[in-house]
């Protein structure tokens, strides 16, 4: 259907360069004069060029889009620089260039026109560039270029389109948080025992020979100064692979800001050297276990980046052996229920709730009734002092 279309339109604008070659010799002809041939002569040169455009066979060599920064965040502005190559030097008039996008996020994100009109002449090459401003999170995908060439009046057209495919990644925007090493607690016979969810690192209890994969701040230099030998500090220990981060990834008004809580969570738990697993509870369960380094963190982060909200999760609580053997659960939210809130405390040790909202409650029954439970509420404007909120007694 679309070549069928294509073809047509070629057909249409060769059709009305021959007719005008033919009115005007007819005039000429038949009108005689100086005026007519004038005429005539005058446009002849149009019409010939505007048959060779149609002979002229043009490509595309090179299709290049380069996005700065490399790393977007949501929010935040890019710049899209493209460099197109043809293969002749044909003296096309002009051009005008126009991404193909499969994203709204992309459309609505442009400052400007989408379009860019460019002076060929005998020019192969060209360069583009246009801003993104208040880029939405997600996956963007361009699809290629499309390129229109005309000639001087428009009587004729070349459409080409180049396929360039490329995917724009905007990540959640990372939210600073104050640094505490948080507690909580869990039942050791008959009485409660603290448990550190984030060792601090601020004090170090030994040394111990250096481990390739060590952070360069670990490393003890006073020690390394005088046996020429690297040794990383010792912090203390704790029962790291039994922490887990959930995220509801239910659809909601405040979706964005769940997405943007358990990154940030993410990223300040495992750059305090904590480990964490991560669980997305979406249309598809995504597990992520034991996020120790950076390159974990960062396949956890392509997904928060990627993940769409959905109407109805297929997660199940109790389909999951792993929590029998989790210390402390995190669990993000900006909706909870009773029903939920007593499955947690049935199969869990620990679990501190985080609700995502805007008007929280000023007193809730739920922060008392389930033992060993904390209820968090938490500004979507505003994480700092999120982590001092769970020391509060």
């Amino acid at each position: 259907m679309k070549r069928g279309k294509a073809f047509f339109d070629k057909t249409k604008h060769f059709l009305l360069v021959l007719l005008l070659m033919v009115l005007t010799f007819c005039y000429a002809m038949f009108q005689g004069g100086f005026v007519s041939w004038f005429v005539f002569f005058t446009v002849s040169p149009f019409l010939v060029y505007a048959l060779l455009f149609f002979i002229v066979k043009e490509n595309i060599l090179l299709v290049e889009r380069k996005i700065v920064p490399g790393h977007v965040e949501r929010g935040q502005s890019a710049k899209v620089f493209i460099t197109i190559e043809r293969n002749t030097r044909f003296p096309f008039a002009y051009m005008v260039i126009e991404e193909q996008v499969d994203s709204e996020g992309l459309v609505q994100a442009k400052k400007q026109s989408v379009n860019a009109v460019k002076f060929v002449g005998f020019r192969k090459r060209f360069s583009w560039h246009y801003e993104l401003d208040n880029m939405p999170r997600g996956e963007h995908r361009y699809l290629g270029v499309t390129i229109l060439f005309y000639d001087f009046f428009g009587w004729a057209k070349k459409l080409i389109i180049a396929e360039k495919e490329q995917t724009i990644l905007v990540y959640p925007r990372i939210r600073e948080m104050k640094y505490t090493a948080l507690q909580t607690k869990y039942d050791v016979g008959p009485m409660l025992s603290p448990y550190s969810i984030v060792k601090d690192t601020s004090m170090a209890v030994g040394l111990r020979e250096y481990v390739p994969g060590d952070r360069f701040s670990w490393i003890h230099w006073k020690s390394f100064a005088k046996t020429q030998t690297l040794q990383s500090k010792e912090f203390e220990d704790r029962q790291s692979s039994e922490l887990m981060l959930v995220l509801d990834a239910k659809n909601s008004p405040l979706f964005e800001e769940k997405i943007e809580l358990a990154a940030s969570m993410l990223q300040m738990i495992v750059r305090e050297r904590g480990d964490i697993s991560f669980i997305a509870a979406g249309e598809i369960t995504k597990v992520f276990p034991a996020i120790q380094g950076d390159k974990q963190l960062d396949q956890a982060m392509h997904h928060l980046a990627a993940i769409k909200p959905t109407e109805h999760v297929k997660f199940r609580f109790y389909d999951q052996q792993a929590f029998k053997q989790v210390a402390t659960l995190l669990y993000v939210t900006s909706d909870v229920s009773d029903e939920l809130l007593h499955t947690l405390a049935n199969i869990v040790k620990s679990c501190i709730c985080f609700i995502v909202t805007k008007e929280p409650p000023v007193q809730s029954k739920l922060t008392t009734r389930y033992k060993h439970m904390q209820i968090i509420y938490v500004d979507p404007t505003d994480f700092y002092q999120l982590f001092t909120e769970v020391m509060k007694p």
